[in-house]
């Protein structure tokens, strides 16, 4: 499979960006064309950088490729422009009423875990139960951060890390190999960001049967197969100590954003697995949470 850094990804100017989203959507340039209501040749001469885009062709194209907020703001600067989304910080006033949502969607999923991610799998916050059974499996490790304060937690990370929660689950090798053809996936369209490249570099350092030294991955879709017919959910079993939970997972995105940061955030929401898993997060709903561990 293909490193984690496309050539044209990394370039700065328009045509390599526009011919990077082309590919990765599997665009011909007449394909596109149509699309856009455009003529082929002048895809061909934006691509060549024989012309110029207006403002509008950026974001129609962007628009037609399902170009990310962050990477379409990228194309506008690339072209000359302004950006056109906003970026605001979650804690920022016009994100008020997000805040809100998302609070009570970590409440209402109590008892069992829920979080709240960014784009790179930061930690951006997490209901109690959550932080309960991140302190349990971790029992004082600390997790890991791409932060030089190391202030921000990153699950992603933390989950890989032989000295973080690998050794917590159960069946690491197939979640593991779930996980990092998932990774790989979401940071193709950040390629160029070079913390993708950290992410990747840590990973493949930590377990390079499942990605060699160049960011490629070496595991594909053959493997998930090795392990017989799958089941209709993966679940994720951790164990430490006499805590022993099989998980699965659901994903919230927020419909229609207008903001880079609101697009990036995912919600995971944890269920039991199995009815001993839901009397496990159920009996111990009432215990007092280790928060430690997530305010590093």
């Amino acid at each position: 499979m293909e490193p984690l850094t496309p050539g044209s990804e990394a370039a700065l100017d328009f045509p390599g960006l526009l011919r990077y989203w082309r590919g990765r959507r599997g665009y011909s340039q007449l394909a596109l064309s149509l699309a856009a209501g455009v003529s082929q040749r002048h895809i061909s001469f934006l691509e060549s950088g024989r012309a110029r885009p207006s403002r509008e062709m950026v974001l129609a194209l962007a628009d037609r490729l399902a170009v990310p907020l962050r990477q379409r703001n990228r194309l506008l600067l690339a072209s000359g422009f302004a950006p056109a989304y906003s970026e605001h910080a979650l804690a920022a006033p016009p994100l008020h009423m997000v805040r809100q949502a998302i609070a009570l969607i970590l409440s209402k999923q109590e008892p069992y875990p829920a979080v709240v991610l960014d784009r790179f799998w930061n930690l951006v916050d997490a209901n109690v139960a959550y932080r309960r059974m991140f302190g349990t499996l971790l029992a004082g490790r600390q997790p890991v951060s791409l932060d030089e304060d190391g202030r921000r937690i990153n699950l992603m990370l933390t989950v890989f890390d032989p000295d973080g929660l690998w050794p917590m689950i159960e069946n690491a090798q197939q979640v593991g190999r779930y996980l990092v053809r998932r990774v790989w996936q979401a940071l193709q369209a950040q390629a160029h960001d070079e913390v993708a490249h950290e992410m990747f570099r840590r990973i493949a350092a930590w377990h390079p049967d499942m990605v060699g030294p160049g960011g490629e991955l070496l595991v594909d879709e053959d493997d998930a197969e090795a392990d017989g017919a799958p089941p209709p959910v993966l679940p994720v079993i951790v164990q430490a100590g006499r805590f022993r939970a099989s998980l699965f997972s659901t994903l919230t995105t927020l419909g229609i954003p207008q903001d880079v940061t609101l697009e990036e955030l995912r919600i995971e929401c944890f269920f039991p697995a199995d009815e001993a898993t839901r009397a496990v997060f159920e009996s111990l709903a009432g215990t007092p949470a280790p928060a430690s561990a997530l305010e590093s």
